[in-house]
């Protein structure tokens, strides 16, 4: 074999190994957030199923529960989506995203019809919401949880969306579990 050769499989033996590292690092995504999206569905129907109307509602244990998985899962779902499945999306993708700051990223895959960037930046701003404290004003949490509630749908119907987008493209239904 001359150095031409011996080169040039380098090359494709490379290439090779970094579409697996891209293709695996986007199948660990996909099945984190898949794992967050099915907790996340089950405690949106139980929240719906018990009918909250106010906050003094929400102080039965049982509700409490259905609302603290709820908000933990939509809250780990949004990480996930936007520390693991933006960067392994636009890396599949072939996009040279890695010094663009994070409005770009989402800029892009929103001109790819992967997500639309005035609902992140909504869900965004929800969570900065429901992060805050407001001990004296039972109608402002009221509303930040229903809120909330109404976005972590969005958000899981979102994902869906992407998820099918990439399954099209990408992989087949199985190729992310493990």
């Amino acid at each position: 074999m001359n150095d031409r050769s011996s080169t040039t499989t380098e090359i494709k033996v490379e290439l090779s190994h970094r579409c697996h590292m891209i293709t695996d690092t986007l199948k660990t995504a996909l099945w984190e957030a898949d794992r967050h999206l099915a907790v996340l569905e089950v405690a949106l129907h139980d929240w719906h199923a018990v009918q909250v109307t106010d906050l003094s509602e929400v102080e039965d244990p049982n509700r409490l529960r259905i609302l603290d998985q709820l908000l933990y899962r939509y809250t780990k779902l949004q990480d996930t989506l936007g520390q693991r499945l933006v960067p392994a999306t636009l890396a599949v993708l072939s996009e040279p995203f890695e010094e663009w700051p994070m409005i770009d990223r989402l800029n892009r895959l929103e001109k790819l019809g992967y997500i639309e960037v005035d609902s992140w930046l909504s869900w965004r701003e929800t969570r900065n919401r429901l992060a805050q404290e407001y001990p004296e004003q039972d109608d402002t949490r009221f509303a930040a949880i229903l809120a909330a509630v109404s976005t972590a749908a969005e958000v899981a119907a979102s994902y869906r969306n992407w998820h099918a987008k990439l399954n099209a493209i990408f992989l087949d239904d199985k190729a992310y579990e493990r």
